[in-house]
């Protein structure tokens, strides 16, 4: 679906999954939607008169070349709902956003976890950070956070200081990366395989209503969500909160108990929202893996990549493989045989699923 009408409605910015779904309803496309749509129809979706007079204006200066251009100079491109490269994950949860502006390329995000936490880190953060983000890297976990000052910019370093892969969801525009001083991190991640992806349009900035609603795609691209230090009052307990109704896993590192302003993990556990961890098997007995020193994924090849991911969202049987792949069954059979090898998916019944 990445054509200009995907581009256009991404780029207006005014479709959250359930005015996507009402547009849809309503025109059946996109493209007939662009050209159809009306002040009055606007008003269902909860437009003001005003409102929907400025949108409408915001919606004849989009001009697409411009889109394209832009796309064009960060090297990136615009993922809508409906495409086969969104994530299975993100599209189970309750708000998806229908488009995602993206830098770099979706790994299998089966072994993917959320680390977040305060800006304000303390030494004794950055320590625990560090500690458990490179050990879950060196157990073969991709690292999602929000490239924000802090524990997410630790959470990016570390990993990338481990060859690992870290996927980065921004409070704002692609091209308008915040905090400024993290530019050059976030072309690092994209460098090193990862991701940098909003779902805001070009030229959005980071308004402070943006991060709530970001800390949504974090837990919904990760299997769980870690938070290593952080306030009661905290984004990062937002975070965790998300992940609480998306049925994650939530872990938290505890705290000093005198450190009030950060006893953020101390309340998620004491409410029993969150199991306390002090290392990284904490992390795997609750997902039933085994420690190892495992490859990471980025070194699986791109063929067994595809099949990860196929087999992400609650394993398959050999006949959906053979369709979603288009391969022949010589080919299917003989990548999951590795896999099996690699302890990575077993065979239950008639499916395949991930281990």
């Amino acid at each position: 679906m990445n054509d200009e009408f995907v581009y256009l409605w991404a780029q207006w910015g005014v479709l959250n999954f359930e005015r996507y779904q009402f547009v849809l309803n309503e025109y059946g496309d996109l493209q007939n939607a662009w050209k159809k749509i009306t002040s009055s129809f606007l008003a269902k979706l909860g437009f003001g008169s005003e409102k929907a007079k400025r949108v409408f204006e915001i919606r004849e200066r989009i001009p697409f070349h411009k889109i394209i251009k832009k796309l064009d100079d960060l090297s990136a491109k615009i993922i809508c709902i409906e495409d086969d490269d969104y994530p299975q994950c993100l599209k189970s949860i309750a708000d998806p956003p229908p488009f995602l502006f993206a830098r770099g390329k979706f790994p299998p995000l089966h072994k993917s976890l959320g680390v977040v936490g305060t800006r304000m880190i303390t030494p004794y953060g950055h320590m625990v950070t560090e500690k458990f983000v490179k050990d879950l890297v060196q157990n073969g976990f991709i690292i999602v956070s929000g490239l924000a000052i802090g524990v997410d910019s630790c959470a990016h370093m570390t990993t990338l200081k481990n060859n690992g892969i870290t996927l980065a969801v921004l409070g704002s525009g692609l091209d308008a990366i915040y905090p400024a001083s993290n530019r050059r991190l976030a072309d690092e991640i994209i460098k090193c395989g990862g991701m940098v992806i909003s779902e805001y349009p070009f030229g959005a900035q980071a308004l402070a209503h943006h991060f709530p609603a970001r800390n949504r795609i974090i837990s919904g691209l990760s299997r769980g969500v870690l938070v290593t230090e952080g306030g009661v009052k905290s984004g990062a307990l937002i975070t965790a909160r998300f992940a609480l109704e998306q049925g994650r896993e939530v872990f938290a590192v505890p705290n000093n108990i005198t450190k009030i302003s950060l006893s953020g993990t101390n309340h998620l556990v004491r409410r029993g929202e969150a199991k306390l961890v002090e290392n990284v098997e904490h992390i795997l007995e609750e997902f039933q893996m085994k420690p190892a020193q495992q490859q990471i994924i980025f070194e699986y090849n791109d063929d067994e990549k595809i099949i990860l991911t196929a087999l992400s969202d609650g394993g398959m049987d050999m006949d959906r493989l053979l369709a979603k792949t288009s391969w022949d069954i010589a080919k299917v059979s003989e990548i999951l045989t590795g896999l099996h090898l690699k302890g990575l998916v077993r065979e239950e019944g008639r499916r395949w699923v991930l281990s």
